[in-house]
Order: C-alpha cells, then sequence, then structure tokens
C-alpha cells in the first residue's frame, strides 16, 4: 500500500480549494482573506501533498520519530474539518461586506507620494520594533500594530502599477532593497514577507494574466520556495552565526556580516542537504505532527480542560501585566509538552514549539465540539476584518495584515487570539488620527 492510502484523505483536501475560491476571491481585489485561508491550508495539507508526491502514505512520514505516525490521518481529517469550520466562520461574518474599492479612489491620490509615506512608514516601525523592546510592558500592545506596514505597502504597490507605472522601477528597488536588509534577520519572515506581499499585490492589479505573466508569476512563486528551501538547509548554522553560540533570538553581528555568512551557507548547500531541506520545510510549513501527539496525550494521560485553554487566552489579554503583575510569561514549549509528553527543549534553550489553536480546541472540547470555538473564532476574525473595511484606500492598509493574522492553526491559542485582539484594538484607538495625519500626505494636491 503506498500514496493510493492518502486518496479518501485527499477529497476534503482539494475540494477545499473550490470552497474557500468560490466564498472569498474577488477580482481585482487584494484578497488577503483569500490568500491567508490558502497559506493555512497549506498548513494542513502540505505533508499529504508530499507524501502522494514521493509516493509514501502520510503514516509512513513520521516512522522512527517522537511523534505517533499512526494517528496522522485521523488528524489531518480533523484539521481539515477545522479549516472548513473556521472558513465559514469568517465567511458567515463577512458575506454582507463589499468588498471592493472604487477605480476613482486612485484618481484621489498621488503614487510618489505614497511610495515617500510608505517608505517613512517602514522606517519609522523598524525603528520602533527596537526600540519597544525596552518597555517590555508595551510590547504585546504595539508590535502586531506594526503589520499596518504591509497594508501601506500594498497601497504603494496598486497605485504604483494602476496610476503610476514609470515608479516601478523605484518600487522594485525598494523591494529589493527590504529584501536584502531582512537577510539579515534571525528569521525568514523578515524577507519572505516581502515577495509574498508583492505575489499578493500583483495577483490584485493583474484582472485579466496573459500566458507571459502566469509565467512570471509561477517562477516568482518557486522562487519563493527555492529560498525558502535555501534558507531551511542553512537557518540552523546561520542563527548560530548570527547569536554567536548564544542561546537567544538576538542577532550579534553586523548585517555586512551576516548576509556574507548567509550567502556562504548557501552557496555550500549540495543536493542530498538540498532534498533533505526540502522535507524539514514540509514539516515546518505543515504542523499536523504536534496535534496529533496531544491526541495521543489527552485525554490518556491529561484530562480534558473544557474550556480552561481558550478561557485563559482572553483573560491573559483582556487583563493587562500592571493590573495582574502575577500574570505568567508565555512558554510555547511548556504549554506543548503538558499536553503533548514530548519533552521539547523551550525557552532555556532559545527554542519555542507551539501546539497550535485547533489542537487546543480538541484539548478543551474534545474531537466534536472542538469545532465550536474554532468557528468562533474565524467569526471574530471576520467581524474585525467587516469592522476595518471600508469604501477608501485605507480600507487596504488596515485589512492587509490579515493575511498573517488569519494564520492560527499552528500558533498558540493565547498569542494567536492576542494578534488579532491587539491589532484591532490599536487600530481602532489610532485610526482617525492616522486618516487625519497621513492620508492627506497621499492624496494629490488641489488646484
Amino acid at each position: 500500500m503506498r500514496s493510493s492510502d492518502n486518496f479518501l484523505l485527499s477529497i476534503p483536501i482539494f475540494l477545499y480549494l473550490p470552497f474557500v475560491y468560490r466564498l472569498f476571491y474577488i477580482k481585482g481585489n487584494t484578497n488577503v482573506i483569500f490568500w491567508g485561508l490558502l497559506y493555512q491550508w497549506a498548513t494542513v495539507s502540505i505533508q499529504l501533498i508530499y507524501c502522494t508526491i514521493i509516493d509514501i502514505p502520510l503514516n509512513d512520514l513520521f516512522k522512527n520519530t517522537i511523534f505517533p505516525g499512526h494517528l496522522m490521518e485521523y488528524t489531518d481529517f480533523l484539521s481539515i474539518t477545522g479549516i472548513y469550520f473556521f472558513t465559514f466562520g469568517i465567511y458567515r461574518a463577512v458575506r454582507k461586506v463589499k468588498i471592493e474599492i472604487s477605480e476613482s479612489v486612485w484618481d484621489k491620490y498621488d503614487a510618489r507620494k505614497i511610495i515617500q509615506v510608505y517608505v517613512v512608514v517602514s522606517i519609522i516601525i523598524s525603528a520602533s520594533q527596537l526600540a519597544i523592546w525596552a518597555f517590555p510592558n508595551l510590547v504585546q500592545y504595539l508590535f502586531f500594530f506594526f503589520y499596518i506596514k504591509w497594508g501601506f505597502f500594498l497601497v504603494t504597490f496598486i497605485s504604483v502599477f494602476k496610476r503610476a507605472p514609470d515608479l516601478k522601477i523605484f518600487l522594485f528597488v525598494i523591494i529589493g532593497i527590504e529584501f536584502v536588509l531582512g537577510l539579515s534577520s534571525f528569521f525568514a519572515s523578515n524577507f519572505i514577507n516581502i515577495l509574498i506581499f508583492s505575489l499578493i499585490a500583483f495577483a490584485s492589479v493583474k484582472r485579466k494574466v496573459t500566458y507571459q505573466q502566469a509565467a512570471i508569476f509561477a517562477v516568482m512563486g518557486v522562487l519563493v520556495l527555492h529560498l525558502a528551501v535555501l534558507w531551511t538547509a542553512s537557518k540552523k548554522d546561520y542563527r548560530s552565526f548570527l547569536n554567536k553560540g548564544q542561546k537567544t533570538q538576538a542577532v550579534s553581528v553586523s548585517k555586512e556580516a551576516a548576509r556574507a555568512k548567509l550567502l556562504e551557507l548557501i552557496v555550500k548547500v549540495d543536493e542530498k542537504t538540498y532534498f533533505l531541506a526540502v522535507e524539514d520545510m514540509v514539516n515546518r510549513i505543515g504542523y499536523i505532527q504536534y496535534f496529533a501527539a496531544a491526541i495521543r496525550f489527552v485525554p490518556t494521560y491529561v484530562p480534558h480542560e473544557d474550556g480552561q485553554i481558550y478561557v485563559g487566552a482572553i483573560s491573559h489579554f483582556l487583563v493587562p501585566r500592571f493590573i495582574n503583575p502575577d500574570k505568567p510569561i508565555l512558554d510555547d514549549s511548556k504549554h506543548t509538552n503538558k499536553y503533548t509528553g514530548l519533552g521539547l527543549s523551550g525557552k532555556a534553550q532559545g527554542t519555542s514549539f507551539s501546539l497550535g489553536s485547533f489542537a487546543d480546541a480538541y484539548i478543551d472540547f474534545g474531537p466534536i465540539f472542538m469545532f465550536v470555538p474554532i468557528f468562533l473564532f474565524g467569526y471574530l476574525i471576520g467581524v474585525f476584518f467587516k469592522i476595518l473595511y471600508g469604501s477608501n484606500i485605507w480600507a487596504l492598509i488596515l485589512t492587509g495584515p490579515f493575511f498573517l493574522l488569519i494564520n492560527v492553526y499552528g500558533a498558540d491559542t493565547t498569542k494567536a487570539l492576542g494578534f488579532i485582539l491587539i491589532y484591532f484594538g490599536v487600530i481602532l484607538l489610532l485610526r482617525k488620527q492616522m486618516f487625519g495625519l497621513i492620508d492627506p500626505l497621499m492624496r494629490k494636491r488641489i488646484i
């Protein structure tokens, strides 16, 4: 028995693609919900797809590992079912929202000014991300607000393509600079995100795609995957170089030295290392193995929590630390070890392994009622999106980060819920001020 064992499980996984396309894809729109849900779908489907390609059953992917291979198909079924419930929750909230920006809106703005605003916003956010760590009690309330940068990027990209094609060269230079600067970071997201959001923006400005443009789009997608594999093959030695062997996630070398080291490591990647990195990346994007370990452990060794994890996640961010100084420090690995028994390394070793919000829903409510909080989680995100979406370019600015915020499957429930609550709360407090201060700077001068 080979990959044909995966056939039945493949049906709900691949049917999800036309399902989510029908619900959320709108031609000429940034479609951040669609793309975000598609990425989340990848976290529960990529391992099955990979096993089908290399012609092995899904369970065999985890032979001789600490994860329960015999539970992978069942776990994947619960996961994709949860994705359907989560998606439908979002749809129920946004189904009546007119997700469209009139073409005439772009005539009110100056693409050159928007580029200037984006550059300034990027510099301010980059500087602030370093400075806020001096105020640990404020970090959680500001860090995720900085995701708004990607909303400004989408508007910048779209305005250039729609109204100022002569400025494309400047846009591509900015993208190139951000990509290169991101290479000196501890995390791949710092250089991958600029490429992903470029693809999202490009797809939104091309209502009709020629075969040549489709080929370019496909090449860009393959390039992103290729870079991700090279990063996966090099990241262990690269991170050790960045932090000089210390068990931290801090960069202790110059950006120039960091980029030179990364290039050196990438050049050394041979064929065997590359293909090992492919499987490693598949198991990094795919995240069902930790959920499977939780199913093996709960309720056999630890009882279901009857909602305590989700209730605790809500209270964690609604009650600031200055009100409750005894509020626990979040430790993903500690939480994962409690409900899987895997004995993974944690903060002391400078690593973190999250269990995931879907697994937490199972631990709280079991394999049937877990879909209730998952649906409600999706509905909550949809409500926030609905409130922030309007009829001008600020709809794109404020909702652009939802591509990142919507990916909750592999994120710790407390963090996943906190991400969206904090972003939404801070935006509500500041959006009038931002509009009043920034919007005039992007508009055309009225003569």
